[in-house]
């Protein structure tokens, strides 16, 4: 078991934080995930892109919806 050596964020249902091997770890609800810095650094970027091209998806979407309905 890694001891927290700095949390980097937290809110409800997850959290990120350094143990103390200065593996960066992911919880998320029950799944603890320890990587390296460096992958970490990867993920982020993922899920950062991911992000936005789900809140892109998204407001085309919206934007779909609110086009009239021309038959």
């Amino acid at each position: 078991m890694s001891h927290t050596r700095e949390s980097l964020s937290c809110n409800g249902i997850c959290a990120v934080y350094q143990c103390l091997e200065g593996h960066i770890h992911l919880k998320y609800r029950g799944i603890d995930i320890a990587m390296t810095p460096q992958d970490f650094y990867q993920l982020a970027g993922t899920i950062a892109e991911a992000m936005l091209t789900f809140k892109d998806d998204n407001t085309k979407s919206l934007t779909d919806r609110d086009q009239p309905i021309t038959v």
